[in-house]
C-alpha cells in the first residue's frame, strides 16, 4: 500500500528490512535489544475535546446539541466500537476499514444523543469529525516522549513503532512530530495488514529489529492488545497507565510515565 505522503523518510521507516542495534548497544546476557512501543494515548494524544467537537459541527448544520448530552452518549459509542473491534481483530487492516470504523463511531455517538445516525446530518458531521481528527496539528506529543526517545536511542536500543492506525500515521502524524530521528521503524497496521492482538504485527516488528521475542518488550496503554497481543508473539508487555487507575496488581511490569522506561529496562531481568 502507498503511503498518503510521498515522504522518503516514512518510506525508509515502514519499509520490510532488518535494522541492527547501534554502536552504542553493549551485549549482555538477559540484556533487552529492542524496544517496541505503541502510538495513540503512548505517544501521542489528541487534545481535541470530542464532545464539544460534535456539539459544535452538529449545531452548525442546524441540529443544537449540548457537549453534555454528547459525553452521556459516549459511553454507549465506544461501546459499539469496542464490540466492533472484538467481533472483527482485522478492522485495522485497510485505510477504508479504518476510514468507515472512524465514520461509525461518530454516527454512533450522534444516534445516543436522538439524531438519526444514518441520517445525511450525521453523515456530513461524521465526515467533519473524521477530517479534523485527521488535520495535521490534530495529534501532540506526550511530554515524556522525546526525552525517553533520547535516552533510549543513546544506551543503543532499537526503537520500534507498533500502532493499528491509518497509512497517515508515519508522513501525516509521527513524522512531523520530531521522532524520526530516534525512531528506527514503524510497523503499522494498514500497512502490513495485520492488526492488534493478532501476533503477526509483532512479529513483523522482531523480524525488523532482527531480535528473538525474549529480547524485546511491548510498551503500551491497552491490557489485551498491547500486553497479551504481545504476549502471544512471545514479548514482554510493559503498561502504561497514564491515568495511574490500575492499581490493583497486574501479570506485567506497570509505568505511568515513559520517563520512568530506561531505569525499567536496566533491571528487567530482575522484573517478574
Amino acid at each position: 500500500m502507498s503511503l498518503p505522503a510521498h515522504d522518503p523518510r516514512a518510506e525508509q521507516l515502514t519499509a520490510p528490512r532488518q535494522v541492527r542495534a547501534t554502536p552504542a548497544y553493549q551485549e549482555q546476557p538477559g540484556r533487552i535489544r529492542a524496544v517496541f512501543l505503541d502510538a495513540g494515548l503512548t505517544l501521542i494524544y489528541s487534545d481535541l475535546p470530542l464532545a464539544e467537537r460534535i456539539s459544535a459541527i452538529a449545531s452548525e448544520r442546524g441540529f443544537p446539541l449540548s457537549p453534555q448530552a454528547v459525553a452521556a452518549a459516549m459511553p454507549l459509542a465506544q461501546a459499539d466500537l469496542f464490540k466492533a473491534h472484538r467481533d472483527d481483530p482485522d478492522l485495522w487492516s485497510s485505510d477504508d476499514r479504518v476510514h468507515q470504523l472512524w465514520l461509525g463511531f461518530y454516527r454512533s455517538a450522534l444516534h445516543y444523543t436522538g439524531i438519526d445516525g444514518a441520517s445525511l446530518l450525521a453523515g456530513h458531521c461524521a465526515d467533519a469529525l473524521y477530517a479534523e481528527f485527521n488535520a495535521p496539528g490534530a495529534w501532540k506529543l506526550y511530554h515524556d516522549v522525546l526525552p525517553t526517545l533520547e535516552a533510549l536511542h543513546h544506551e543503543g536500543y532499537i526503537i520500534g513503532v507498533i500502532s493499528d492506525w491509518s497509512s497517515n500515521l508515519p508522513a501525516g502524524v509521527l513524522l512531523p512530530l520530531g521522532i524520526g530521528s530516534h525512531v528506527n521503524f514503524m510497523v503499522v497496521s494498514t500497512i502490513v495488514r495485520h492488526a492488534k492482538p493478532g501476533r503477526d504485527l509483532y512479529r513483523e516488528a522482531l523480524a525488523r529489529a532482527g531480535a528473538a521475542p525474549h529480547e524485546a518488550v511491548h510498551v503500551g496503554d491497552n491490557y489485551i492488545n498491547d500486553i497479551l497481543g504481545a504476549r502471544g508473539a512471545g514479548i514482554r508487555g510493559i503498561f502504561l497507565d497514564r491515568d495511574n487507575r490500575h492499581t490493583a496488581p497486574l501479570d506485567c511490569p506497570r509505568i505511568t510515565t515513559l520517563a520512568e522506561l530506561p531505569h525499567l529496562l536496566a533491571r528487567l531481568p530482575e522484573v517478574r
